[in-house]
């Protein structure tokens, strides 16, 4: 009898231990960096927006310039720790404290070295909110922000959709 319970618990132990061994999908399909790259034709440059999720509510954000497409960055305007939430297709985000640059009439420059990025807070007065549409291979989303309505009297401004692609 002792014999038959031993192998009986030793049979739910292996079971247990296979069962959490297996492999989990990540609970968010974000979990990794993405970059939406924007050459701009007056500047000559490659405006990078990127995305580093970290796990599924916390993310940073960074703006930064390139000379080239997948280059190294020349300078940033945005550093930014950042909280998200995806429910099915609908992103949200926010971000209020980081490291910024803001190009002033003493100050024209649009991006500084990161040693360079004051700390800041930036009133951002909504939680941005869209619709993420994911390739079927996974390695790229497209962001379609919904509009905002700036006044009651006003139309709303709908902003042009972003395109990131998997960099890591």
């Amino acid at each position: 009898m002792m014999k038959q319970y031993f192998s009986l618990t030793l049979v739910a132990v292996i079971a247990i231990l296979v069962s959490c061994a297996e492999n989990e999908e990540p609970s968010s399909p974000l979990l990794g960096t993405w970059e939406s790259r924007v050459y701009v034709d007056s500047l000559n440059l490659w405006f990078v927006e990127t995305m580093e999720f970290k796990n599924d509510s916390i993310f940073d954000l960074t703006q930064s310039f390139r000379s080239s497409e997948t280059g190294p960055d020349l300078g940033y305007r945005l550093m930014a720790p950042s909280w998200y939430n995806l429910e099915g297709s609908t992103f949200k985000f926010y971000y209020s404290n980081g490291l910024f640059h803001f190009s002033t009439p003493n100050d024209p420059a649009l991006y500084v070295p990161k040693s360079e990025l004051k700390v800041g807070v930036a009133d951002i007065f909504r939680i941005p909110e869209g619709v993420l549409t994911f390739t079927s291979d996974r390695k790229k989303f497209k962001y379609e922000e919904n509009c905002f309505v700036v006044s009651p009297n006003n139309p709303c401004i709908q902003l042009p959709p972003k395109e990131y692609i998997r960099v890591k």
